[in-house]
This record gives C-alpha cells, structure tokens and sequence, in this order.
C-alpha cells in the first residue's frame, strides 16, 4: 500500500477551465506557501458549488461527499475572492469539520466579491464564528473591513503577483503582439494613429501606448446585452458578425480566452487568432511575450503585469480594487505598468509578514 508523506498544509485549487484566472493565483499561491512551509504543500479541490451557472447561494449539491472535510492536514489555505454572501454556505460544514480535528484556516489574497453591505455583514458574521489564524488580503478595502478578524491579518497583494516566481515562460517566434482578452464584453474596435495624425470622429476611449494613439469603441448592442449577466454574454458572442482584425497598430494580435469550459467552440473560435487552454501555463507565455494586454479579465492583467508588460482593463467590477492595491488607479483609463522594483518588495515583504506569523501561531 502507499505510503503517505502526509503534508501539513492543504491549498484550495480549482475550476481553472470556466475561469483560468483562478489557476493564475493558485499557483502563485502555491508558491508562497511553498516559502512559509518547504516541501509541505499539497493541493486540493475547491467546493463544487463554485462551478459555471450554479446559484452558489444554494451551496454544494446534496449528494457530494464533502471530501474537503476529511482532509488530515494541518493548516487548510483559500485563496482569491471567497468572501461572498454564500461563503458561509458553501463552507461552513468544512470549516466546522476541520476545526473539530485542529486544523487551522489561512485565508490568503482574500478579498470581497461585491463588496455590498449584506455580503460584508455575511462574512463578518461567518468569520467571527469560525476566526482564520491568518488573514492576508489582496486590496485595501477587504482588508479594513476583516483586519480584527484573526489573529494575524496583512494587507497583501494578489497572489497571481507572484505567478513569475512559479513559472518560467517559454519564448515564441510571433512577430511583436498585443494579446486581446474579451471573455464577457465584445472586442472594441479599435483605430490606431501616430500622435500627430486627428481624431476619429467617434470614438468611446482613447489612450496613448507604444508612442501611438489608441482610439475604441464597442459595439453597443452586444456590448448592453453581454453586460446583462453571465449567460447573456454567450448570446452577444453569438450575435458578434464582425470579421476582426489580425493585426492592430502594427502588432500581430492574439486573442485568448480564458473560458475553456464550458468548451463553446464556436465562441472561443469565433475571430481568428485564437487561443484557449485548459492549463495557465500557455498564457503565462503569452502574457509574458506581448507589447500590450488589452482585456475585460482581471487576471489577465495581472499576469501581464506581473511580468512586467503594459495592460489595461476594461470592466467595471469591484474586484479591480486589488489593482488599487499596486497603485495602478487608472487601469480602467489607460494601459499601465507595475514598476518591478515595487513588486519585488511588495512579494518580499508579504513572505516575511507570513512566515512569521506562522511561527508565532505554531509557539501558542
């Protein structure tokens, strides 16, 4: 029979293939914890009531076997925007599980999902009655709302930050490229102009990068239709008839996509120049490679980011508040880039921060 190593820490991954942003700060956060507890790191599954289209308020179907509740580990890790409205839902019979058996909770890059005052209260409440050992969020206002909520809380950064450091990209033989990341939203269309040359006469943005100007618009009835919800938004894809560019402003385009699954064909292959993966590793490289990073995920600018490159978003949620955290307030306005220097400190004192935390918590 095998033998068990038994690690002493359990890290929660998942749903990479509906959203492989997830992957993006999964693996950076493996590779944190990594730091804090050398060749003790083991991952697991997330909850399955996160999955595509599911009404997570209704929590983990009936019949699953609850698996996360059994793990015989030490320390239990999340990531990412879990403090939601339904977060007691979905985990409050691990949490109770786990704790009964001593394992302790660490909440890393955690942050709000929509930030409205009944799903702070909802979190609130859940935290209070099951209190994580360690807290380090990803932006500052999750972290003012929960920072008296464990014993140990930091104000950190999105693990995704961290991705270069668990991953070396590999090199392409593509022509200079920008990557074009629009999962929910339409594509813009976009028109490109030396500095000197006059505006289009309509135009929704625009923005100066790569020593050109830059001038979109989306289409605005697929665009009001995709911003209804969830589902709406494969219906506008359906309704997209644009025949797209492959290349803007001199650069070759790439269009990735970061919903792999549900694997719609027709929608991830719907303009030329595409790339889907059910693994994060291929848009490392791609985000790693591109002269710019224009995109509706905000995982996808991290990653371009983090590795140095230009990147600007385009969507109004709430979770780009970790941007704020970075210091890059106008990522909605114009392209942007993280100065590395910054980052680097910003990891390093993050590390430091939680490793010793973690050997106060195992004195007591």
């Amino acid at each position: 029979m095998f033998e068990f190593s038994k690690p002493r820490v359990a890290i929660v991954y998942g749903f990479w293939g509906q959203n492989i942003g997830n992957a993006f700060f999964n693996i950076g956060g493996r590779w944190i914890a990594e730091q804090i507890f050398p060749a003790q790191v083991a991952e697991i599954l997330d909850q399955p009531g996160y999955r595509t289209f599911n009404r997570k308020s209704k929590g983990n179907p009936p019949k699953d076997f609850g698996l996360l509740s059994k793990l015989d580990v030490e320390y239990l890790i999340l990531q990412g925007p879990m403090l939601t409205s339904s977060f007691r839902t979905l985990w409050e019979p691990t949490f109770k599980a786990l704790k009964a058996r001593g394992t302790k909770i660490i909440l890393l890059s955690a942050a709000f999902f929509r930030y409205t005052d009944d799903e702070i209260a909802a979190v609130k409440s859940f935290l209070k009655e099951y209190p994580p050992c360690l807290i380090s969020t990803r932006d500052g206002d999750s972290y003012q709302i929960i920072k008296d909520l464990a014993p140990h809380t930091y104000s950190g950064i999105d693990s995704a930050f961290f991705a270069p450091l668990a991953y070396n990209p590999v090199r392409f033989s593509i022509a200079p490229y920008l990557c074009l990341n629009f999962d929910q939203y339409p594509e813009p269309d976009f028109t490109v102009q030396t500095l000197s040359q006059q505006a289009p006469e309509s135009f929704e943005k625009s923005f100066e990068v790569l020593g050109k100007r830059w001038f979109a618009k989306q289409p605005k009835l697929i665009n009001r239709l995709a911003a209804a919800g969830q589902w709406q938004c494969y219906i506008a894809a359906m309704l997209d008839f644009r025949n797209l560019p492959t290349q803007i402003g001199g650069l070759e385009v790439i269009r990735t996509d970061h919903r792999f699954n549900p694997h719609i064909t027709w929608k991830v292959y719907q303009h030329p120049n595409a790339v889907a993966s059910d693994e994060p590793f291929t848009y490392f490289s791609l985000y790693a490679g591109a002269q710019l990073t224009l995109s509706d995920r905000v995982h996808a600018c991290v990653a371009a980011l983090a590795f140095g490159n230009p990147a600007m978003l385009y969507h109004p949620t709430p979770r780009a508040r970790l941007f704020a955290r970075v210091g890059l307030t106008e990522i909605r306005d114009r392209p942007c880039v993280l100065d590395q220097q910054y980052l680097i400190r910003e990891r390093d004192a993050e590390v430091a921060f939680l490793k010793g935390a973690v050997r106060e918590i195992e004195r007591t």
